[in-house]
């Protein structure tokens, strides 16, 4: 009895954190009651994400003008404390990519002291952020500026490695990406021989190995074969091409977390330098949410788990960079690709967060071994291909469309950032994102649903005459009667299907084919997607078939991922996202019928 009253009050608290929405996603192992079913599942995936992030954290790293061994101290941290007091057992965080110039530019100005303080005034900022629910607003604005933001930094990075390798003497970091392009471009005629040897030897193997291996993995055997490479070197078993300089003849590690915080107590910093830490913190602090918001809601909508907690993942934030720059560490936030992959190697738990943390200090115990071995080419070559992926990754293509609100954020961000720098590109950027926001919700209420069915004049025109396609196509009219077209625009995250069904059930009956085409809807909640899948078997049941069409970018990642996790591929509809190509399929469908 004494027993079940401890579990029933341990259950009401819970239940009361709940409400608060600030409950540790740990706490739902009570819950779950875990079990041991899934443990192989989260090793393997623990081992593979460590296999992953190692060499992209020693590389960001030595990005940011820091040893190698503070990327491994900054995802040791971020795992414990992901663990703990994460929102998502899904997350994996990592240096963030778009704030690595600032890092540097803090690191150069004010040493390890400003980037403490401006970590502390980043976790206060992020912990006000968790704590006043600031994730309800945040995770609906848009992701491009922060793209945007990447894409420079991306540029930034290969301008300035590709002129390392190539031994070109004018690189400056710390120069704006313009300047420095300028100066690739001038001194080109100075490449030598040695140096397109160089570019050879260490950019073309990591290069192959991408190409016939998906993922991350590669960077890993890369890094290990120039480890090697170099032992085989020093001991004398094959005679130098060049000089190859390491990590460890160039940097020396970080200071222990006593040593920095020695560091800091001595004298009160100035005025000047605290607002100077303040500013770079509401930059930083805004970048990381956006990138936490972003990322629980791409767990969510992959996962269906509807306790994943963004407003708990900022706390976690908060907390993971001021441990992680006070043990030596850098700047993190929740990373995208390395969440989904996790989520694709079917983790359960927070089993590959401990796996990850374990290797992570495992190998910084062995830091001065691998760091003497670590050749500096190697990294910049990582940085140039991983680089170079993102870029693709981020699917520029989506935002070279004019009538996307995303494309002007995106180009506004990127062409300020490349003229004033990034500061300031990031603050208008996200400052003309929370505009369209705001014009959106007061769009929302006037969300427009066109049909064809109801002879509705807008829907009637898309399907007829988008682009003159299907005049041209001479369709008969017997088999457009047969084709339901919905078009959904002016919507940010409502129940989409929900409101196809309502304008379905108006009608009284399915089409033969219906074609939801989403305009400018980017974001999908889970009901909206559960709803869907109702839709979708409802018309099965009718024996019509939904087609889905206009999705693009992230939203399309999105439906395809969740699409693959279904027993039934067609689970959601069939996904074409081309509104020309669905309907050319439609009409060869309904062909093939008629003439049967």
């Amino acid at each position: 009895m004494r027993q079940m009253s401890v579990m029933q009050s341990m259950s009401s608290r819970l239940d009361f954190i709940r409400k608060l929405g600030l409950c540790p996603s740990i706490l739902n192992l009570y819950v779950e009651r875990y079990s041991f079913k899934f443990l192989l599942n989260d090793i393997f995936s623990g081992i593979k994400m460590f296999l992953c992030l190692s060499p992209v954290a020693f590389a960001l790293a030595f990005c940011c003008g820091s040893s190698p061994v503070q990327g491994l101290i900054s995802c040791a941290i971020a795992s414990v404390v992901s663990v703990i007091l994460g929102g998502s057992k899904y997350q994996i965080a990592s240096i963030s990519l778009p704030i690595c110039v600032l890092t540097f530019e803090i690191s150069l100005k004010y040493q390890y002291k400003g980037l403490f303080y401006t970590a502390l005034f980043v976790s206060l900022i992020l912990l006000l952020f968790g704590v006043l629910k600031i994730s309800s607003v945040l995770k609906h604005i848009s992701y491009a500026f922060i793209s945007a933001l990447s894409v420079y930094v991306i540029m930034s990075i290969i301008v300035t490695q590709l002129q390392y390798i190539l031994g070109i003497n004018t690189i400056q970091s710390s120069r704006s990406l313009l300047e420095n392009f300028g100066l690739f471009t001038e001194n080109l005629e100075n490449v030598t021989k040695n140096g397109l040897m160089t570019l050879g030897i260490f950019v073309v193997p990591i290069v192959l190995l991408k190409s016939f291996s998906r993922g991350f993995f590669p960077f890993f055997l890369y890094l290990v074969l120039g480890c090697a490479s170099v032992y085989v070197f020093s001991a004398g078993i094959l005679p130098e091409i060049f000089e190859i300089k390491t990590i460890g003849q160039e940097m020396v590690t970080s200071q222990s977390a006593l040593d920095n915080i020695f560091t800091i107590s001595g004298g009160i910093p100035s005025q000047i330098f605290l607002a100077n830490s303040i500013n770079y913190a509401f930059v930083i602090a805004l970048i990381i949410a956006c990138e936490a918001c972003f990322c629980t809601n791409v767990s969510t909508s992959i996962t269906g788990d509807n306790r994943l907690q963004t407003n708990v993942e900022l706390i976690s934030s908060g907390v993971s960079n001021l441990l992680s720059v006070a043990c030596g560490g850098l700047f993190v936030s929740p990373n995208i690709n390395f969440s989904v992959k996790n989520i694709k190697s079917k983790a359960k738990t927070f089993i590959p967060l401990i796996v990850i943390a374990i290797l992570c200090f495992g190998l910084i115990r062995y830091n001065d071994v691998v760091m003497r071995f670590l050749p500096i080419y190697c990294l910049s070559a990582i940085l140039l291909v991983y680089g170079c992926s993102q870029i693709f990754s981020k699917k520029i293509v989506q935002y070279f469309n004019p009538k996307s609100q995303e494309s002007y954020i995106f180009w506004i961000t990127l062409i300020l950032a490349l003229y004033f720098g990034f500061m300031p590109a990031t603050v208008v950027g996200f400052a003309i994102s929370c505009v369209f926001f705001a014009e959106r919700m007061v769009k929302i209420k006037d969300a427009n649903v066109h049909t064809t069915r109801n002879h509705d004049s807008d829907a009637v025109e898309f399907m007829t005459n988008k682009n003159g396609f299907a005049n041209s196509m001479n369709i008969p009219q017997k088999l457009l009667d047969q084709i339901e077209v919905i078009q959904v625009s002016n919507i940010l995250f409502l129940n989409i299907a929900k409101i196809v069904e309502e304008a379905l059930s108006a009608q009284g009956k399915f089409p033969n084919i219906l074609i939801i085409y989403f305009n400018n809807v980017p974001y999908f909640d889970e009901n909206a997607f559960e709803s869907l899948k109702e839709l979708v078997k409802s018309a099965k049941a009718k024996k019509a078939t939904v087609m889905i069409s206009g999705t693009n970018g992230r939203l399309l990642d999105i439906l395809q991922q969740k699409a693959s996790t279904e027993k039934y591929t067609d689970a959601f509809g069939y996904i074409v996202p081309d509104f020309k190509v669905a309907i050319q399929q439609t009409i060869s469908r309904l062909s093939k019928v008629t003439s049967a």
